[in-house]
């Protein structure tokens, strides 16, 4: 298999896991949240999208197993699917 062919494969079964299993305990913003990312994300994300509003896709934990709760895969308006914010940096729309 290709690279490319096992990005994908894992891609597609994270995607499967945040449809199908419950999202991990402790974890704050469920998938279809709406969110306000930062301003200022710091020097070393200063190329991610700030400023902006989002929907929470999952979490690393969510999508691919493990205790990361706090790294979020988000659909950014305007600009698709970017990941890793951290939930520090996000706030809840009401």
């Amino acid at each position: 298999m290709s690279r490319l062919t096992d990005a994908t494969g894992m891609y597609q079964m994270g995607l499967a896991r945040v449809k199908n299993d419950p999202i991990p305990k402790g974890q704050k913003f469920p998938p279809g949240t709406r969110v306000h990312i930062a301003e200022d994300l710091g020097p070393w994300m200063s190329h991610f999208e700030s400023g902006v509003d989002a929907t929470v896709e999952y979490t690393y934990a969510h999508a691919y197993g493990g205790d990361n709760i706090n790294s979020y895969s988000l659909d950014v308006d305007g600009h698709g699917s970017i990941a890793w914010y951290y939930e520090n940096q996000l706030t809840e729309i009401k």
